[in-house]
């Protein structure tokens, strides 16, 4: 059971369980409506279709003045547009306006204040959500995405922690949201970077972060050089990058890439994966996606660029209370890299894992059918964390 008002329940919406996940994602964190959604999802069989079906319901939404469930199918047609798609500028941007409208009290009334962290050769946004007047503050958290994110989609997290009396940065960074389609500036494994430049920029000193999904390395990479992290957050395990990727290939498969990848077969590497893509819509959308976020060109050298995702190397140095979190029945990291990343956390101060199950309806990826349940345990977390550290 949830405190907060996010939809509870995982469903069965589509035979892909890539696109599967994606929908409930749309569904349990998003804004849309799980009717509809289901609807259009029985008339989706690849990327064309969602991309059909998602601009329709966010005209019809928005023609009948839904304008957060409008905002919600925008972002999930840009989602799966091709980088090259014409019509992908244009999805983001609607939904990017639409959110000034669905928000606009909060950034009147100054609940909601953006600000511009200067990084590299561009900016960092940051959207600092404040408590409640009146109440003090119960301390300072950090919050972004991962491979895929949009601040606009995390942006009821960070509401509802600030409600809760925690002041609340949730911010983008290189290969993200605006800052990959506006600047195109990409990933860096060097997480720390626009972690320390968001630090210094509000002058922060003692904070949470909590990082999403892929955030499950930046998060942890970032606290291993950054002391100003007193706390971190992994919502969403992300061992290994790279293991990741192969773990979704049948045993002879995973075994054939990595002889490939070790002999420099890389032209070979390319056709496999493109041949996988034809087949496979989700497959076609994480490379097209990749290769874009990552500044590449080629499948294969997507694949090389995440083998600095991984934590292997720096979780020894990460002495900060850590919080992992995991779901048994996440289709993307298996079970075993949550079990490898707590035996590697050797020098942390504290360490705290939960594995959520179905009994929760939290046993997807980032516990998308309970995000409200996830953020209550992290809430509590840096709560109990905080008051074992004044003591």
């Amino acid at each position: 059971m949830s405190t907060f008002e996010f939809p509870i329940g995982v469903h069965a919406l589509h035979r892909n369980e890539g696109l599967d996940f994606q929908l409930n994602r749309l569904a349990g964190l998003g804004g849309g409506d799980l009717d509809e959604i289901r609807e259009a999802a029985a008339r989706i069989d690849d990327l064309a279709d969602w991309k059909r079906e998602f601009l329709a319901l966010g005209d019809r939404a928005l023609a009948e003045g839904r304008l957060r469930q409008a905002g919600a199918y925008l972002r999930a047609a840009e989602f799966h547009m091709s980088p090259g798609d014409p019509d992908k500028a244009v999805a983001y941007e609607r939904q990017a306006k639409l959110f000034e409208d669905i928000y606009a009290d909060d950034l009147t009334t100054g609940r909601l204040r953006r600000e511009e962290v200067s990084y590299a050769e561009g900016h960092l946004p940051a959207w600092c959500v404040a408590v409640p007047d009146g109440e003090a503050s119960r301390g300072t958290i950090v919050l972004h995405g991962g491979f895929d994110s949009y601040a606009e989609e995390l942006y009821p997290l960070a509401r509802a922690s600030a409600a809760e009396g925690y002041e609340t940065v949730l911010f983008e960074g290189p290969g993200q949201g605006s800052v990959m389609r506006r600047q195109g500036i990409h990933f860096t494994t060097e997480w720390e970077r626009p972690v320390r430049a968001l630090l210094d920029h509000f002058h922060l000193d003692d904070v949470t972060l909590v990082g999403l999904s892929l955030g499950g390395y930046l998060a942890p990479r970032a606290a291993a050089f950054e002391p100003r992290v007193r706390r971190v957050v992994a919502f969403g395990v992300m061992w290994d990058f790279f293991e990741v990727l192969l773990s979704k290939l049948p045993p002879p498969a995973r075994l054939l890439q990595r002889s490939l990848l070790a002999v420099g077969a890389d032209g070979v590497v390319d056709r496999l994966v493109r041949l996988r893509m034809r087949q496979d819509p989700f497959t076609r959308w994480a490379i097209e996606h990749g290769t874009y976020v990552f500044g590449v060109e080629r499948p294969s050298q997507y694949i090389a660029a995440v083998r600095g995702f991984t934590t292997r190397e720096i979780s020894s140095q990460i002495t900060q209370d850590f919080l992992l979190l995991t779901g048994n029945a996440d289709h993307y990291i298996p079970l075993q890299h949550f079990h490898a990343q707590a035996r590697a956390l050797e020098n942390v101060r504290s360490f705290t894992g939960r594995i959520f199950g179905a009994e929760e309806s939290a046993q997807t990826h980032c516990q998308v059918g309970n995000v409200g349940l996830a953020l209550r345990v992290i809430l509590d977390w840096i709560a109990e964390r905080t008051a074992s550290l004044a003591a």
